[in-house]
């Protein structure tokens, strides 16, 4: 016998589905629940927001993207006040903006601060670092947000919670000592740190590093070394989806330029990165920004400061594509958000 479905009757013409008058009842193995809740609660629209930098006055102003289109950038609302070189990190309905500079006299901050990010409007205050944190790396798990080195060459690793508010606590340290201007991206079980500057305890001068490090969200404690980029550079940018890593531009040693390459890792497997492409020019300091598809890089400076936005298909190798233009050029830093992240269910 033939199993009867609702969607296979139709009317005798054969032109229209059933109408049904009356009290009506259904028996049925599946079930639909309709969204509930406030609309912020929902996240994992594919959002990607850039904070802060400068121009060169630093700038408070944030700015959005819908990654899986191409265009212009749209005005997201101000931070609570003007910095540069800070990083973020994100769930899928929260971003935190950590540390940063305020301002020349100022050097490095221990706020945090939050937005949500399917709003527009601005950033809050959500606690305070640990220690002053400038140029270090964002890493997010959908649980916590970490900010990994920085400033004089740390080597401390802090995290938050992103959906509540409140301070910062210590995570380990970087196995290579002496880390900033790295990059950070995750997988769903870990987090990948990238490149960077070492400075003490390392012989003078200091210098870019190729070292990629990781550790396990689960587990608190120290990274491990992961293996090696194509080449040592600082000022990196990375994106992932939920298997690939990808580092964009930076600064090269000891070629002493700006680079537009692009490299990639599989983050389930320890080893060295594959070369990728190109970036559309030698560039570093963008923001970061990606979905489970495609990776941005959002400003920079390339070198002369830059308001343009490209992006990667991150599962494929190839150039990057111009995406469209910032409302404002952002370089030193600017921090990166999005609401979609390999670690994250949106």
């Amino acid at each position: 016998m033939s199993e009867l479905r609702i969607n296979n009757i139709t009317d005798r013409a054969g032109s229209s589905g059933p109408i049904i008058a009356g009290v009506s009842t259904v028996t049925s193995t599946s079930h639909m629940v309709m969204p509930s809740g406030p609309t912020e609660m929902r996240g994992g629209r594919g959002r990607g927001i850039v904070a802060g930098g400068d121009n060169p006055t630093y700038l408070s102003s944030m700015e959005f993207v819908e990654i899986a289109t191409t265009g212009n950038s749209t005005d997201f609302g101000d931070m609570s006040e003007a910095k540069r070189n800070q990083c973020g990190a994100s769930s899928s309905t929260r971003g935190v903006i950590l540390g940063g500079q305020i301002s020349p006299g100022n050097y490095a901050t221990k706020p945090i601060e939050y937005t949500i990010i399917s709003s527009g409007g601005g950033s809050n205050d959500f606690g305070d670092l640990t220690t002053d944190h400038v140029d270090g790396a964002g890493v997010t798990s959908e649980i916590r947000g970490f900010i990994c080195g920085g400033l004089n060459y740390q080597n401390i690793m802090e995290f938050v919670n992103i959906a509540t508010t409140g301070d910062a606590t210590d995570f380990g340290d970087l196995a290579e000592p002496g880390r900033q201007l790295n990059a950070g991206c995750e997988s769903p079980t870990r987090g990948i740190i990238l490149g960077g500057y070492n400075g003490a305890p390392h012989p003078s001068p200091s210098s870019a590093s190729s070292t990629i490090q990781f550790f396990t969200f689960a587990s608190q404690g120290n990274t491990t070394k992961f293996g090696e980029l194509t080449q040592s550079a600082r000022n990196v940018i990375a994106v992932s989806d939920q298997t690939r890593g990808v580092r964009m531009g930076g600064y090269a040693e000891p070629a002493g330029a700006f680079t537009d390459t692009i490299d990639f890792i599989t983050m389930a497997s320890e080893g060295n990165a594959t070369d990728f492409g190109n970036c559309l020019a030698a560039v570093l300091n963008g923001a970061p920004a990606q979905n489970r598809t495609r990776g941005l890089m959002m400003g920079g400076a390339a070198p002369a400061d830059t308001n343009v936005i490209q992006f990667i298909t991150i599962q494929s190798t190839g150039n990057a594509t111009e995406f469209g233009d910032l409302l404002a050029v952002r370089a030193s830093v600017p921090a990166g958000l999005c609401d979609i992240n390999a670690s994250n269910s949106g």
